[in-house]
């Protein structure tokens, strides 16, 4: 091979800024160097990795996108082989991708990597967000190293580990009159307004509920984003069922819901770390899935689940 490792990690910088003067300016190095690492690598490859446009900078083609994947876990690898050998520091440093569930995402990921980066100042974690076909589609074709999402829907063909379970709840506004019991069934939500988390593999699960028991909710209205779905609640627009709630129950809208288990003890998916078949991770996802099986570990992390009425 007649690239070296150094213009491998310049042709990343050059994906991850989306420009070269982007990589350059990050690497404080000159322009040229950069577009000399992207020309060797392309003709090494014989691939084409960017579409450059005069106004936009860099787009990574396709193939880009799966060769810079592959080219990160390379140097990644190779980082860990020098530091192996040369007896380094166990310190962390670079870049990690992580891919997460969009609704777990936000209420666990950023504790997760805040203690990681109390114990690797130097690592700068990238959370790609998605439904489960986007995110299995990352660990597929490289973008990400590894998974944190629910186990319902997985992909047989990858490697997981059990997290915690996540038994469904339903969500409802404070001043929702089934907000005083201590559990509510599926029956209770007969004929009332769903607010459906819109996601293909949330949609199907939380239908398959009613059906199971032969019971017709109301209104279906669908709702795009997590917290959107909560604020809804909040504001007496309809209940909803969800696996994970935030700590708190205030929602952007500034009202609050409840939640509550459900009556039926319906059976939940559980929360997985999920790498690519073969056991071989980097160090620093080695490390960020260390970090999950600490968090989950602790009494905190029992209040993202809902198993009694608070």
């Amino acid at each position: 091979m007649k690239i070296s490792i150094r213009q491998l990690s310049y042709a990343v910088a050059a994906a991850r800024e989306g420009s070269i003067s982007g990589a350059a300016d990050v690497l404080n190095i000159s322009t040229s160097s950069i577009l000399t690492a992207i020309d060797k690598f392309e003709q090494e490859f014989g691939i084409q990795l960017f579409v450059r446009q005069r106004a936009k900078g860099l787009t990574t083609t396709a193939v880009g996108e799966r060769a810079i994947a592959r080219t990160i876990r390379l140097l990644d690898e190779a980082e860990a082989f020098e530091q192996d050998l040369s007896g380094g520091s166990a310190e962390l440093s670079g870049h990690l991708s992580v891919g997460a569930f969009t609704s777990i995402s936000p209420s666990i990921a950023p504790r997760v990597i805040r203690e990681l980066q109390a114990e690797h100042p130097g690592l700068i974690v990238h959370l790609h967000e998605g439904d489960l076909v986007e995110i299995q589609e990352s660990l597929k074709n490289g973008t990400v190293d590894v998974l944190l999402t629910y186990d319902a829907g997985l992909d047989e063909e990858f490697e997981t580990e059990f997290l915690i379970n996540a038994p469904p709840h339903v969500v409802l506004s404070e001043c929702d009159p089934l907000a005083e019991l201590d559990k509510i069934s599926v029956k209770d939500l007969s004929g009332r307004t769903l607010l459906l988390l819109n996601l293909p593999q949330s949609r199907k699960y939380i239908l398959s509920m009613f059906e199971q028991h032969h019971i017709q909710p109301g209104r279906i209205q669908r709702v795009e984003s997590f917290e959107m779905v909560r604020s809804a609640a909040a504001a007496g627009l309809g209940a909803a069922i969800l696996n994970v709630r935030p700590p708190s129950n205030t929602t952007y809208s500034g009202y609050k819901v409840v939640c509550r288990p459900l009556a039926e003890g319906q059976p939940g998916p559980n929360i997985v770390l999920a790498t690519r078949p073969g056991g071989r991770i980097s160090r620093r996802a080695a490390a960020f899935s260390q970090s999950c099986r600490q968090f989950f570990q602790e009494d905190d992390a029992k209040l993202f689940v809902v198993t009694k009425r608070e």
